[in-house]
């Protein structure tokens, strides 16, 4: 795909995670001109399947599952994916939008839903036409309701991020984070390095990109190691490893105080934190919350402005938008944040709730009871 596009695989990253530009780019540019290649690999992989489980994004999955007859069932990561009017998701932080958003309420984001929802039926018609070929009817937006499962939809994330809303799919049930972060067989403990480093000093700063962003990182580090300095704390940078252009610079010139790891799973390291700076993508916001540590948040598109919006709602965590991350702006939030004890009582009460959540246990249970309680002429019952 990459070769066919005709663009490096980093310029790929900084389009689809433009805030502006990221979501056309991500549908028009990727998803619908391979929607076809993607519908016969999903009817091999769904040879012989009793049940597909489809994420939003995976448009053939839908397809597939409707065309063999199968149960299937929608999936959404974040309350963002729900799309709801009720309680409307935040689509960027641009100073103008957050401006209207305080000015208005919950009606500006609706407003500006409804918006989006009208201009982006349009990319979507490759996958309306596909439906047509196959004599299958015509659904509304597959961005927005269109995507949800007459039979039962999965919100595996925890209810601190928001709870069923009055419009959201029928069948709907938040399960909990289903969490991930350790492939199989992987390291189950942190790399010695890293261990000896924690074990010398006081709790550090985290500061992460996750796994998507941190393979376009801009200045993130940067600006990270900079922040640290001003505050004298101790920190630990993850994903430096593949941090651009300046990360050997970066790494050669950190002092003892800080440490530069590669990839290392956040629910190893993220308790050890005083604080975890990151860019709001849920996996990792899931990871923060239930270590139950304090967070600065550095949205950049996506779901990351709606996921930060939440931690804040929750009290729990502060946010920047990625012009603001600027050395000075976040070392004084870290210091409010780190010193405000109420926060930190409250995200350490939040955590022991989450970290007891068992979300994947909960969808396997739900999927299991759709596969013995319903057919496909049951649709919606």
């Amino acid at each position: 795909m990459k070769g066919e596009l005709g663009i490096d695989e980093q310029t790929i990253f900084r389009k689809a995670t433009n805030g502006s530009s990221g979501l056309p780019f991500l549908v028009r540019r990727i998803a619908m001109p391979f929607l076809r290649r993607a519908y016969e690999d999903m009817m091999s992989a769904t040879q012989g399947a009793s049940l597909v489980v489809t994420h939003p994004s995976a448009f053939a999955a839908r397809l597939a599952a409707e065309n063999r007859g199968l149960l299937w069932m929608s999936a959404v990561l974040a309350p963002f994916g729900l799309m709801s009017t009720c309680d409307p998701p935040v689509f960027s932080t641009a100073p103008g939008l957050a401006f209207l958003r305080e000015l208005t309420g919950a009606r500006f984001d609706a407003a500006l839903l409804a918006m989006v929802k009208k201009v982006t039926d349009p990319w979507t018609a490759p996958f309306q036409t596909l439906r047509r070929e196959l004599g299958l009817p015509p659904v509304v937006n597959p961005l927005f309701e269109g995507q949800f499962s007459p039979y039962a939809t999965l919100a595996l994330y925890s209810k601190w991020m928001g709870e069923l809303q009055p419009d959201h799919p029928v069948n709907c049930d938040i399960t909990g984070f289903a969490f991930y972060d350790q492939p199989p067989g992987a390291p189950s403990e942190l790399p010695e390095g890293l261990k000896r480093f924690l074990a010398e000093g006081a709790p550090p700063l985290v500061f992460t990109l996750g796994t998507a962003l941190v393979n376009d990182p801009g200045d993130f580090y940067q600006r990270s190691l900079q922040t640290a300095r001003l505050l004298g704390r101790r920190a630990v940078f993850l994903g430096l490893d593949s941090g651009g252009p300046d990360a050997d610079t970066i790494r050669a010139s950190l002092p003892s105080s800080m440490f530069a790891a590669g990839y290392v799973p956040h629910s190893l390291i993220f308790p050890h934190a005083e604080a975890i700076v990151h860019h709001g993508g849920v996996g990792t916001t899931a990871q923060a919350l239930r270590a139950g540590k304090p967070q600065l948040i550095t949205p950049f598109a996506g779901d990351q402005p709606d996921n930060a919006m939440r931690m804040c709602r929750l009290g729990v965590a502060r946010q920047l938008a990625p012009n603001a991350y600027i050395p000075r702006r976040a070392a004084a939030d870290l210091a409010d944040l780190t010193r405000d004890r109420g926060l930190t009582v409250r995200a350490g009460e939040i955590g022991r709730s989450v970290a007891a959540e068992k979300g994947a246990s909960v969808a396997a249970d739900l999927i299991e009871a759709l596969l013995h309680e319903r057919s496909p002429r049951r649709a919606g019952a």
